[in-house]
């Protein structure tokens, strides 16, 4: 954003730390795993591990970088401002495999018709990475494009 807020910040990180924060910290622990795998071997991860995220996508910087922009971009699209935010929106993301090698992604890499588009539909979070979160429907309100308040202070 080229505006500052009320509390002359673009963006609040307390802000951040609520719905954003929850849904990178899904992947936290957890089995990544991508629909395009074995059928069977997806069942069977599923059997040995609670903590899972189903994603359609290959489980690579380059493509955790794009579902991790399009999953943010995605709430904060639905996320009424309240602090005086203004123009605020999602440049890129950076997804780190070592300290020095990494993927970026940026929107139009984010919604590339030659990369496939990221089916939201399709990420399937497990019960308890979901019963982790403040709010355990927060993935099924962001489907649906629910409306998020952001507070007035955090």
């Amino acid at each position: 954003s080229d505006y500052l807020d009320n509390g002359q910040m673009v963006y609040d990180f307390g802000l951040m730390k609520q719905g954003m924060k929850e849904l990178i910290d899904a992947f936290d622990h957890a089995i990544a795993l991508w629909d395009g795998d074995d059928a069977e071997y997806i069942a069977d991860m599923k059997k040995h591990s609670n903590r899972w995220v189903q994603i359609p996508v290959s489980p690579s910087a380059e493509q955790f970088s794009r579902l991790i922009f399009v999953m943010i971009d995605k709430l904060h699209w639905f996320t009424q401002m309240v602090n005086g935010e203004k123009m605020v929106r999602l440049y890129s993301i950076i997804v780190h495999e070592t300290d020095t090698g990494y993927a970026q992604c940026f929107r139009n890499d984010a919604y590339s018709d030659k990369m496939g588009l990221i089916d939201l539909e399709k990420i399937i979070f497990s019960d308890e990475v979901r019963e982790g979160w403040n709010d355990p429907a927060l993935w099924e309100r962001i489907k649906r494009g629910e409306t998020f308040i952001n507070p007035r202070s955090v």
